[in-house]
């Protein structure tokens, strides 16, 4: 897969903090939506999928964050569809193997584990899964960055600080009340993901 650098097609879209609060707050409760319909048709079993008490997933929020950085200035069109492709598998991917590696690591969970798996890497990522992110990131910038675009867009300029920081807000003091439970019971997080110690 050859790709022209030089021929990819860009936009003037300015890259904005604020713009990448509502993109990791909108990315984080569709993952969370995603994967816990995936996981209750996939076993029959509700899960919540997030290691925070709220209905968002943030791994989905960095991800949809990264690809927003990586894609921000890039047209939606077919001419760039083979760099969405290879940027998002090896950024994404990287991404997934360093934060299960770090869950791992620091709070001795495993939310995934693909040991034994087709083409598995270090047990936290498989080249098919690779493939994976690399569809997710072309169907990213083709459709769902566009439409970003447009959600953010509708809000109103004398609220989108105000509302970001709110967001922000929210954020914090969740995952402060997680890490703080987490801490003190170091098996909260297992059982929040089982949602034996759901609130």
């Amino acid at each position: 897969m050859w790709i022209n650098y030089d021929n990819l097609q860009k936009t003037d879209k300015k890259r904005s903090i604020l713009d990448a609060v509502y993109v990791f707050s909108i990315c984080s409760i569709l993952g969370f939506i995603v994967e816990t319909i995936f996981v209750y048709i996939s076993s029959g079993v509700y899960s919540n999928r997030g290691m925070l008490y709220g209905p968002y997933c943030p791994i989905y929020g960095f991800g949809g964050v990264i690809l927003y950085f990586l894609f921000c200035n890039l047209k939606p069109s077919k001419a760039n569809i083979p760099y969405a492709f290879l940027v998002s598998a090896v950024f994404m991917g990287a991404f997934e193997l360093l934060s299960g590696i770090f869950l791992k690591n620091i709070f001795n969970v495993e939310m995934w584990n693909y040991d034994g798996m087709f083409l598995e890497i270090m047990d936290y990522t498989t080249v098919p899964i690779l493939i994976g992110w690399g569809i997710l990131g072309t169907i990213y910038i083709l459709f769902l960055q566009p439409l970003l675009h447009k959600v953010i867009e509708m809000i109103p300029k004398t609220m989108l600080k105000r509302l970001a920081i709110l967001i922000i807000f929210v954020y914090l003091i969740d995952f402060g009340l997680s890490v703080r439970h987490i801490i003190l019971d170091p098996d909260f997080l297992r059982k929040m993901v089982t949602l034996e110690g759901k609130l």
